[in-house]
């Protein structure tokens, strides 16, 4: 049956924003059951005035006035049982629309996703949302979002065109620790038609590891896919020079796990992203396929002391690691500037800036500044900054957390930022950076310097 519905959308935000907002009294006294569906009528059979049982719809984004997405419960298409669930969007729709279920979780880390997802012309058009798909957001006991600001922070592929067939889903995703609560959604935010049906989220089993310690780090691997000679002493090696660069006393070190998969495809089967690293970095855990990180880890080291902005929390690694793809990281800036290609540093703590640079540009740039403020008031003002510039949102925030740190404007640090690293000779330096305390790990490829940044 379709019907047209109308749809208030501040209704909906609301209830999105109250579900988000209430602490879970009570949830999740029980360890989640192994082996079973967490969801309740997954195959849309069971039907209450138009929508499945224990399933919601809501639209996100838009005005009053926009288009509204058809939906409903299909009795003629189905992958498994009598019905499966639709959502049908004009090219000018400008909301995007979940059915979602949310349930509550204690002591998991991984999820798997399984599904049947079937479409009809699905095409992105301007001011739509490039989502068809399922998607999962995750919560704490306090309601708070555990991972990023994005609306999802873990979905499967999206979905476009005419699929004829039904396509199944099956993904697993690890999620962070203190989560106690998943919204689970299926997702259409483009033009077209697409059906959802036979979902399933079940508990992943986490994977057999075998651990060793060192003084910050616990390690694992698989076996038969252990780690190389050397590397774990020089991953700990590491992390000491960082911590010693930023002042930080051994007492205040964190501890940090470490997990080492064989290749890309089984780090993707544990945390269900395409990537050949990913962070968690409230969580200290770097999962790779390199046997050392020397990137991710200052961001685990600097998080207690507060979060700077994108540019300069890139900027802070590259500027410890000393180099940006094999040269120096502050020539690397000057030969920007000559070229008249470096961005202005103080504009990048505007986060809708920052995510518009260049990469290329922005890391070798961030990196000169902060050594700059390393030079300027040493690494505990440089603690301070963060502290004080915490999850700052704008210039003008930023500005206020610089000038109570260092008595100065940041316009003012920057413009003598910019005179000093004109006047650096490189004359007489090596030709390329090292990250130091050495080049390699003993019997182990490099470590990883490409600077992807991988924290959602």
């Amino acid at each position: 049956m379709r019907r047209w519905r109308s749809i208030q959308v501040a209704v909906f935000l609301l209830a999105a924003c109250l579900a988000a907002a209430i602490p879970l009294s009570g949830c999740g006294k029980k360890v989640t059951p192994r082996g079973k569906n967490l969801l309740s009528n997954a195959s849309f059979e069971k039907v209450s005035d138009g929508l499945p049982v224990g399933w919601e719809v809501r639209a996100f984004r838009g005005l009053e006035t926009d288009i509204p997405a058809e939906w409903g419960v299909d009795g003629e298409r189905a992958y498994d049982g009598q019905r499966s669930f639709y959502f049908l969007a004009t090219e000018d729709a400008r909301r995007f629309f979940t059915l979602t279920q949310s349930f509550n979780v204690k002591d998991v880390k991984r999820l798997r996703i399984r599904g049947a997802i079937k479409t009809l012309e699905v095409t992105q058009n301007p001011q739509q949302f490039p989502q068809a798909n399922f998607a999962v957001t995750c919560y704490d006991a306090k309601g708070n979002r555990t991972e990023s600001s994005r609306f999802y922070d873990l979905k499967t592929p999206r979905r476009t065109g005419t699929s004829g067939e039904w396509i199944l889903e099956d993904r697993v995703f690890r999620i962070p620790n203190t989560t106690a609560r998943v919204e689970f959604h299926c997702v259409l935010g483009t033009e077209g038609k697409i059906w959802f049906d036979a979902i399933s989220v079940e508990v992943a089993e986490d994977f057999a590891w075998n651990t060793s310690e060192s003084k910050n780090f616990t390690f694992h691997w698989l076996s038969g896919s252990e780690y190389p000679d050397g590397s774990r002493e020089f991953q700990q090696e590491l992390f000491d020079h960082y911590c010693t660069q930023l002042g930080i006393a051994e007492a205040d070190r964190p501890n940090i796990s470490s997990y080492f998969y064989p290749d890309s495809a089984a780090l993707f089967q544990a945390v269900g992203v395409r990537t050949t690293k990913k962070s968690y970095w409230d969580e200290r855990e770097v999962h790779m396929i390199h046997p050392v990180d020397d990137h991710e880890i200052i961001h685990m080291i600097t998080k207690p002391y507060g979060v700077l902005p994108f540019a300069l929390t890139e900027g802070t690694s590259f500027y410890l690691m000393q180099n940006y793809k094999g040269r120096p990281v502050l020539q690397v800036a000057q030969d920007l500037l000559k070229d008249g290609k470096l961005p202005g540093v103080i504009a990048m703590t505007d986060p809708g800036t920052s995510w518009k640079v260049d990469p290329e540009l922005l890391a070798p740039a961030a990196a000169s500044f902060v050594g700059y403020l390393m030079e300027l008031g040493g690494p505990a003002k440089f603690l301070d900054l963060h502290r004080e510039a915490n999850v700052t949102h704008s210039v003008a925030e930023f500005n206020g957390a610089f000038e109570r740190v260092y008595g100065v404007s940041a316009q003012k640090a920057e413009k003598e930022w910019l005179e000093l690293l004109t006047k650096l000779d490189f004359s007489k330096q090596p030709a390329a950076g090292t990250t130091p305390p050495s080049t390699e790990a003993p019997g182990s490829m490099p470590p990883d310097t490409s600077g992807a940044k991988q924290q959602p």
